[in-house]
């Protein structure tokens, strides 16, 4: 009778298992089921979108990626013709990601600037012709903007521009010393026959430029040596990549073959390290 009450027993534990074979079991199916623990960067770029007044009343909206560091150094990035600052937004975030402040902003009569103050709309029309005088104008009000919001050093500030915004880039520069250094993606010497861009390289004196523009962009890769040497500037540097496009079309190009066709990005951002924070 003993015998059979201990083989019983045995019987039992078998079925049953072992608590801590039990517990074991229990632990791995909570383990499998609690959610892992989110990784979260140390910092992620987020744009804030904001509105500037231009002196004519018109509402430029922007995308304004806060410095977290004081005295940053600060970038405006202007886009090429019918395109909008959205164009910019993986090259704002890596470069707001590596310490900078950076406002893009759409172009009068463009994205979401087509509306002044008191409603009314705002159309550009090349065939009216386009007034350099408000074009300036704009990238003024920008720089002031950029210039007074909190963290941005006011004198380490650089001008990106895509085609016609290149020649605002450049023609805005050359008259105000305090910009730090441009950055002109398939510039020209006279897009739409009143952005003349010469006279404003050769005013803008020794400060850093680069200037790029792509092989199958057949104009601007004329004038992209042109200019360089009309500047007389020995801070000047130039990139003609094989293809790519126009503008920033270029942020796409990629040459696996060559490496010393580095990616536009990179390219940019080492030489506004470089003049910015050098």
């Amino acid at each position: 009778m003993k015998t059979i009450i201990i083989i019983s027993f045995a019987m039992f534990l078998a079925a049953c298992g072992s608590p801590a074979a039990n517990n074991s079991a229990a632990n791995n199916t909570v383990s499998n089921t609690a959610p892992s623990p989110s990784v979260v960067p140390e910092f992620q770029a987020k744009a804030e979108t904001v509105s500037i007044d231009t002196p004519d009343g018109v509402k430029l909206v922007g995308s304004f990626y806060k410095p977290q560091k004081p005295n940053s150094p600060a970038l405006i990035l202007m886009h090429q013709w019918t395109a909008n600052r959205h164009t910019y937004d993986s090259f704002a975030e890596r470069m707001n990601q590596n310490g900078y402040a950076v406002l893009s902003f759409d172009g009068r009569g463009f994205g979401e600037s087509v509306k002044k103050a008191d409603g009314s709309e705002v159309k550009v029309d090349l065939e009216k012709g386009i007034d350099p005088k408000l074009l300036l104008s704009d990238a003024n009000s920008a720089v002031e903007f950029l210039s007074k919001q909190p963290n941005v050093d006011a004198d380490k500030i650089g001008v990106v521009g895509a085609s016609y915004g290149s020649s605002v880039a450049i023609m805005y520069a050359a008259d105000h010393p305090k910009i730090a250094a441009v950055v002109l993606l398939s510039p020209g010497v006279n897009y739409f026959d009143n952005l003349p861009t010469i006279p404003a390289i050769k005013k803008y004196g020794s400060r850093p430029i680069l200037l790029v523009a792509a092989e199958d962009d057949k104009d601007s890769a004329l004038d992209v040596p042109k200019l360089k040497e009309e500047s007389g500037n020995p801070n000047a540097e130039m990139m003609v990549y094989p293809a790519g496009g126009h503008g920033t079309e270029l942020f796409a190009y990629t040459n696996q073959k060559d490496k010393a066709f580095q990616p536009l990005a990179d390219l940019m951002q080492k030489f506004l390290d470089k003049a910015l924070k050098g």
